[in-house]
């Protein structure tokens, strides 16, 4: 049986043929660590709730991250997380330090 797991949000591949997908959306956790310059976050959180959370915290920190708000961080940052910051700060992947599966 074929099974993928979508985090939420949109998505490129064709999935009329999956049988079993685990959808990650309800876990959209968002931990910041403003003393270690660092935040944890769930597959199914959106990159428009992680942009909001680190403004919250942080008037100079920020991202490397696409600017569509609706697209889920597992499924971008597992792609390689391409955006406009990408130039002078790498993609969303070049800036993750761990992950747990």
């Amino acid at each position: 049986m074929r099974i993928i797991i979508r985090s939420g949000g949109h998505d490129f591949e064709s999935i009329a043929s999956v049988f079993v997908i685990l959808d990650m959306l309800n876990f959209r956790k968002i931990k910041i660590d403003m003393s270690e310059e660092v935040a944890w976050v769930e597959a199914g959180a959106s990159l428009g709730e992680l942009h909001y959370k680190i403004s919250k915290v942080s008037k100079v920190h920020g991202f490397s991250a696409s600017v569509c708000p609706e697209v889920c961080t597992g499924g971008h940052f597992s792609s390689g997380g391409y955006g406009n910051m990408m130039r002078k700060y790498g993609l969303s992947s070049d800036n993750i330090l761990d992950a747990k599966i």
